[in-house]
């Protein structure tokens, strides 16, 4: 089994920070390939994230927090 770790994207070349405003999956719950997992918001738009691995998710951050970009937002365990 292999750790993936999900990070805040970069969505704009001027987006600096992000907040996350909603999970769709719980943690410890599985997801697939392409499963929209959580929504970020910047400063311009929001964005559904979805996932590119398969398996078991573990959110490292809450609803509502806003990170750089980078910054490690999620594992994935395959």
């Amino acid at each position: 089994m292999a750790k993936m770790t999900l990070k805040v994207p970069k969505l704009a070349v001027s987006m600096q920070e992000g907040t996350v405003v909603a999970w769709h999956v719980s943690a410890g719950a599985a997801v697939a390939v392409g499963q929209t997992i959580y929504t970020i918001e910047t400063e311009k738009t929001s964005f559904d994230v979805e996932s590119p691995f398969a398996g078991t998710l573990t959110p490292l951050v809450g609803t509502g927090e806003t990170l750089k970009v980078g910054t490690p937002i999620a594992e994935i365990l395959t």
